[in-house]
């Protein structure tokens, strides 16, 4: 018998890869000059030296993977100090404004809900005055009234800068909680650099026009997407110049800059929510009402990860590891669409960026695929650009909230309707109750009464099927095909019994379900999956009608024969 790789070799897809996806509407924002692929650096388990300055050779060994157990502590060395508490309680929604097409300037956000951060240690760049604009390099002054907000573009057009203005007090965003008390996995390593382990999304996470198989994060406030499970590496410095759409490694920046956990300050958290066919937790639906509200997009989420960088010390920690920084990052999809949710702490963004040899803090992302935006507050003073919490996020109205679509037109995921379908199945053994086994040969079952034949499609010169000729009581049946040989390739028992069939997805439902999970999706679990809700059968225990009678009639002859001895 054939194995599990023969039906999709013999029974080719039906569409193109669900895992390519449409090219972006739009072209790349932002004249910065072009910059070469960002070089990883390789971390190997107990380094403990000094960072680089910049961005590190190409090469070296991935960090090791640790399995962190739910609501415990994993570190490679005992870290010092009490273990750190728990987040904010679920932040409520705020009525606001915003839209997946543009977004809220950066206003400064005085008042007591969201005040100004407390001063620095040496002189800082003085706020912008009412309706001065800070320009971009290359473009003109831009003024504003505060009755009508300057908007971002896009990511990925230009735009004007946002104006920094005098404004009522805007409440700032509380994190959501956090820490072991809400089933939160806590993650560190007491070393220079080090990545979490891997995530890997059933549905795959849309990001450009690419659907992305796995993801990590670094304790630099890095989401990277590697092209294979080995290409797991740290990237300590962000380009000067930020993303320029050229990057050959797809990564999101909450905030990335060099941080250093090896003191054994800070730590980080984080947890997976799949719910694309259960009940959502107070958590999913708060991140849904947000995305709903800010993106004006109607949004069920089918898997959520939530990242929490609790009192990350920066990497010159050894002068004082008492500044440190907060702040949490939401990924969010539902096959299709997929957005990120970034939380500063208020006055919890605390780094002494007088004291780095860089200022080079980027908030963006970048999907490898052309696809890409850097924040403007990026591009402002260090004063301004190391306080994104005393800031109005991008697309919202609260401090410290920033929310960015990261998908370009997503084609097909077939990974999402494979995983629809068989969380709507019942289990077979509902079903299959009286189900024969398949035919060792073609000759076999064409000369048995229960299976009839049925058309190959386009695919007859290389398979031919049989299936059951009428359904159980549950109105089940079995599928059965054939090479060329006329061996058996696979054999299927079926939910749903049909009076014909054709080996062709095109028009078979039931093809159509394995090509979909087998084929499209691109993922052997998935593959399983399917198996799982339509149970492979082969001919173990087969006997034709004929055998069966021929073995009665001799039986009954053996018992008469023992009569007539006795």
């Amino acid at each position: 018998m054939a194995g599990q790789g023969d039906m999709a070799r013999l029974l080719p897809s039906v569409t193109g890869s669900g895992a390519d996806m449409e090219t972006p509407t739009h072209s790349p924002s932002q004249g910065s000059p072009g910059l070469p692929s960002l070089p990883p650096t390789g971390i190997t388990a107990g380094s403990t030296g000094s960072k680089i300055p910049g961005p590190g050779p190409t090469g070296g060994s991935p960090s090791a993977a640790l399995h962190p157990v739910l609501g415990s502590k994993l570190t490679t060395s005992s870290a010092n100090g009490a273990p750190a508490t728990a987040g904010s309680s679920l932040p409520r929604a705020f009525p606001g404004q915003g839209g997946s097409e543009g977004g809220f300037p950066a206003t400064a956000c005085p008042g007591t809900s969201c005040s100004p951060a407390p001063a620095d240690p040496a002189p800082q760049a003085p706020l912008l005055r009412d309706r001065e604009v800070l320009p971009r390099p290359g473009t003109s002054t831009v003024t504003s009234h505060t009755s009508s907000p300057v908007v971002p573009a896009p990511p990925g057009r230009p735009a004007a800068a946002p104006t920094l203005l005098p404004s009522p007090a805007v409440p700032a965003v509380p994190l959501y909680g956090y820490g072991a008390r809400e089933n939160d996995r806590e993650y560190v390593e007491r070393r220079v650099d080090f990545n979490s382990p891997l995530f890997k999304p059933e549905t795959g996470f849309p990001f450009g026009r690419t659907l992305r198989d796995s993801l990590y994060f670094t304790d630099n406030g890095q989401i990277v997407f590697p092209a294979s499970d080995k290409g797991i590496f740290t990237y300590p410095n962000p380009p000067p110049g930020g993303f320029n759409g050229h990057e050959e490694v797809p990564m999101i920046a909450v905030f990335w800059d060099n941080a250093d956990f090896s003191r054994g300050v800070g730590t980080t958290f984080y947890q997976e929510f799949s719910t694309l066919n259960t009940a959502k937790p107070p958590f999913v639906r708060d991140v849904e009402a947000k995305v709903r509200q800010y993106m004006r997009s109607s949004y069920s989420a089918a898997w959520t990860l939530k990242i929490t960088w609790e009192k990350a010390p920066v990497y010159a920690s050894r002068s004082d590891t008492r500044k440190t920084i907060t702040y949490q990052a939401i990924l969010t999809t539902d096959g299709f669409r997929s957005y990120i949710l970034m939380l500063y702490q208020d006055r919890g963004m605390q780094w002494d960026y007088t004291r780095l040899a860089a200022t080079n803090v980027l908030i963006g992302y970048t999907s490898g695929d052309g696809f890409y935006y850097n924040d403007d507050l990026s591009k402002r003073p260090p004063a301004v650009k190391y306080r994104p919490d005393q800031f109005r996020g991008y697309n919202t109205d609260l401090c410290g909230l920033w929310i960015y679509k990261l998908e370009s037109r997503v084609g097909i995921n077939y990974r999402l309707k494979c995983l629809a379908w068989t969380g709507q199945q019942q289990e077979p053994r509902a079903w299959s109750q009286g189900l024969p086994t398949c035919p060792c040969s073609l000759q076999q079952g064409q000369q048995d009464p229960r299976f009839k034949s049925s058309r190959g499609g386009r695919w007859a010169a290389r398979v031919s099927m049989l299936h059951s000729a009428s359904p159980n009581q549950h109105g089940a049946g079995v599928r059965c095909l054939y090479d060329s040989q006329n061996q058996l390739i696979e054999g299927r028992q079926e939910r749903y019994w049909r009076s014909s069939r054709q080996a062709s997805p095109y028009r078979d439902q039931e093809l159509k379900l394995y090509d979909w999970c087998c084929n499209r999706a691109g993922s052997a679990h998935l593959c399983a999956r399917y198996s799982e809700k339509r149970p492979k059968i082969g001919c173990d225990g087969y006997q034709s009608p004929g055998m069966d009678s021929s073995e009665e009639i001799e039986r009954d002859s053996d018992e008469e024969t023992d009569g007539d001895d006795k």
